[in-house]
């Protein structure tokens, strides 16, 4: 009797234990939508509507990564903590491995006094807190240190990669030194009907291109690429005039009737 009572302690320890570790992925899941809103503001923050120099984004990025570790205690525990998470951005969602945010938040877990967490099992002890222990206290206090977690972890991607981020989210309108942005250039001419008119009446493709290099400059086979996604067969290159620039152009146009 003795035996099978202890069979069934058993049998419900590990039946306790697969349930609160099944909540792993769904914790998973629950990151990933909040870093995608996130993601989703910086875009809107970090976008520009015009061409940027580059040297002056660099040099904001200095002067924002100061401000924010001090806006938002940036602390060297923090960057410690935060210093291994690595991701990228698709189509506005950002992905990340799963082993790592895991390891990173039961890390900054280990440093939490406000519930208690076993050593080498904070994430299970967090697991079972968040989502087992429904309408009590500690079920409450998870909740604000995943809140906090997702705060200093966001104020942290702002902190480091200021500068990577502006020149991700502007990759169209980011101008190197000594760069006279091509693409906008030929966007401008393309509102102005000159493309078009040069490809109604110049028989010779090639030719056009040559017109098109004789006035914006720099690098003849890329003008054709830039050209080859207005005229023609949509070019497979990542030369591209895109709607970002072609809207640019128009406004610059209509600026200048104004």
């Amino acid at each position: 009797m003795e035996a099978e009572k202890k069979k069934l302690d058993e049998l419900e320890e590990d039946l306790f234990i697969a349930t609160v570790l099944s909540y792993e992925s769904e914790f998973i899941q629950h990151i990933e939508k909040c870093m995608d809103i996130c993601f989703i503001g910086l875009q809107g923050i970090f976008e520009e509507k015009e061409p940027t120099v580059e040297d002056e984004v660099i040099e904001l990025s200095k002067a924002m990564q100061r401000a924010v570790e001090e806006s938002f205690l940036i602390t060297d525990h923090l960057k410690e903590i935060f210093k291994e998470f690595d991701y990228a951005i698709d189509n506005g969602k950002i992905y990340f491995r799963n082993s790592c945010i895991l390891k990173i938040f039961s890390s900054y877990l280990s440093h939490e006094k406000r519930l208690e967490f076993d050593k080498d099992d904070e994430l299970f002890n967090f697991l079972f807190y968040f989502y087992y222990l429904n309408g009590s206290e500690s079920k409450e206090t998870a909740q604000e240190i995943l809140v906090e977690f997702l705060l200093n972890l966001f104020h942290y991607i702002i902190y480091r990669d200021f500068l990577k981020l502006t020149c991700f989210f502007n990759k169209e309108f980011l101008i190197s030194p000594n760069d006279n942005h091509i693409p906008i250039r030929i966007a401008i001419l393309d509102s102005l009907n000159l493309i078009s008119d040069l490809n109604n009446n110049v028989p010779n493709r090639e030719n056009i291109y040559r017109i098109i290099h004789a006035i914006v400059g720099g690098n003849e086979n890329n003008v054709k690429k830039y050209c080859l996604s207005l005229i023609g067969k949509n070019s497979l290159s990542q030369k591209q005039i895109t709607k970002k620039h072609k809207e640019f152009a128009q406004r610059y146009i209509n600026d200048k009737k104004m």
